[in-house]
């Protein structure tokens, strides 16, 4: 007799992951392909819609065929993605043109003209206007490429395409939602007045349903291709970081979770809408339905650490983890304060209505070692995660840990650094896969494998080894400078501290 499985499909910025549980929770197989989007010098960031299509089965068939291997049934597929990239598509789900990704900064003069409008904006949705979200590129695509436009039956998310691939329904969820400037996060319902300020008709947008919703069965001809039974249920789980900090176990009533990725985002969890008076948080629907999350986060992180290697690395051979076990053990060679190297990670962050800033390295001397600008890297990273850890404890609540995930936190240094500069306990989780975990969560409650989130949580976090760090009191006052001088570069360039970048 064959035993029941889920395989979870995780689109990120750079790749795309399906992943293979049982119904305990254990991750027992992974396919993963590289696709990542291309940058242009102007600002634009684009991708075809196609590689996610192409991706799609074949790794939905190298699961399934795992799944087979080892006797289990696939009793469900979850999606989970990265948020506020938008396609323009017909009727029948084709893309008219390339996908204008989150990272993408075309919409900087739309966001200037809507500024005065910000606090009517946040205080319906949750969110400043911002290049980031997907309201202000519907408008952008409605002003310069009109036929496009008029062409459009919907203007989807990427979540939202792949969804149609699978099940062939116009679909998205609140939480994938309320990243677009449109949903009215009190109603979870796209709000007539936010529509109207954008120019995008109701017509054009998905059909909305709750987070964990069973979307459709899967298609005919793509279950063929991969290998699984047509009409297998499949779950719109949710956004990325509303999926990994399920997979990281909120809610839970003084957990805070901290996401690396390609950017870093920290979260707590609401019963009910949170806004914040300076509009430095926002507000997202959760994965889990009728609940909140507050996140204030920045959209380079991960991406500094690999474009420091790439540029500063030449010698370290070539492959993606030579390079990057080049540059930890260099900062690993450099002490708290990185001898007194500062950095400020904000590299074309695209934060509302103002100019994108620039990265900056402060502190550099003749004696300054690669070492110490790799180091001061990392910590200019944990220290902007620092100020929106404080953000959203003024939200959600003081938290007792934070609980990590991310490609940044396989470094263990990262992690010290960052239960440093937290001054809470930092603990990893064990399974590596957040954002899938999260994912497998909502299904396996869904399709009745549990009673509640709460305990598929539980047996998803069964037989994982947790690592905790704890500060250390010796670094906190190479620290307590770096504030100090974080905070006087940011007065000297007119900046307010702790800004988000969505």
């Amino acid at each position: 007799m064959t035993a029941p499985g889920i395989i979870t499909i995780d689109i990120g910025t750079t790749s795309m992951r399906a992943i293979l549980f049982d119904a305990e929770g254990r991750q027992l197989a992974l396919a993963r392909e590289d696709n990542p989007p291309a940058y242009y010098a102007d600002g634009r960031v684009e991708q075809a819609a196609s590689t996610w299509e192409g991706i799609l089965g074949r790794i939905l068939s190298a699961c399934a065929g795992e799944a087979r291997a080892r006797r289990l049934a696939v009793a469900g597929i979850a999606l989970t993605s990265q948020r506020s990239s938008v396609i323009p598509v017909d009727k029948e789900g084709a893309p008219l043109r390339p996908a204008i990704m989150w990272q993408d900064q075309r919409t900087e003069a739309i966001c200037r003209g809507l500024a005065p409008r910000n606090a009517e904006v946040y205080g319906v949705c949750g969110m400043r206007v911002t290049t980031v979200m997907s309201a202000c590129k519907m408008k952008w695509l409605k002003d310069n490429e009109p036929n496009i436009f008029g062409r459009a039956w919907k203007m989807v998310g990427i979540h939202d395409f792949v969804l149609r691939a699978l099940t062939g329904a116009f679909l998205t969820d609140h939480s994938l939602a309320s990243r677009t400037n449109l949903l009215n996060l009190e109603k979870l319902d796209w709000d007539e007045g936010l529509m109207e300020l954008f120019g995008v008709p109701r017509s054009m947008l998905c059909d909305l349903v709750p987070p964990g919703s069973v979307a459709g069965g899967l298609e005919a001809g793509l279950a063929a291709r991969a290998g699984l039974a047509a009409g297998t249920p499949v779950v719109t789980a949710g956004g990325d970081q509303q999926c990994a900090a399920l997979g990281l176990g909120l809610p839970g009533p003084d957990r805070v979770v901290a996401n690396t990725g390609t950017g870093s985002y920290i979260l707590g969890y609401s019963a009910r809408p949170a806004f914040d008076p300076g509009m430095r948080a926002f507000c997202n629907a959760a994965a889990i339905p009728g609940a909140y999350v507050v996140e204030a986060g920045m959209s380079s992180s991960g991406v500094l650490y690999r474009w420091f290697g790439e540029n500063f690395y030449p010698e370290a051979g070539g492959s993606a983890a030579e390079t990057l076990a080049a540059v930890n053990a260099d900062a690993a060679s450099s002490p708290p304060g990185a001898n007194g190297v500062a950095f400020l990670p904000r590299f074309r962050a695209g934060a509302a209505a103002e100019a994108p800033e620039k990265g900056l390295f402060y502190g550099l001397s003749l004696a300054t070692r690669r070492g110490d600008m790799a180091r001061a890297l990392l910590e200019g990273i944990a220290a902007e995660m620092a100020e929106n850890l404080g953000l959203v404890e003024a939200l959600a609540g003081k938290a007792s840990s934070v609980h990590a995930s991310g490609g940044l936190t396989r470094f263990e240094l990262f992690n010290r650094i960052q239960a440093d500069l937290y001054g809470l306990p930092v603990r990893k989780a064990g399974h590596g896969e957040a954002t899938a975990a999260g994912a497998w969560i909502s299904a396996a409650k869904t399709l009745g494998f549990y009673g509640s989130y709460e305990e598929a949580a539980a047996a998803a976090e069964r037989g994982a080894t947790v690592q905790e760090f704890a500060p250390d009191p010796e670094n906190a006052p190479a620290y307590a400078r770096l504030r100090d001088t974080r905070r006087a570069l940011r007065d000297e360039k007119g900046r307010p501290s702790g800004r988000p970048f969505a």
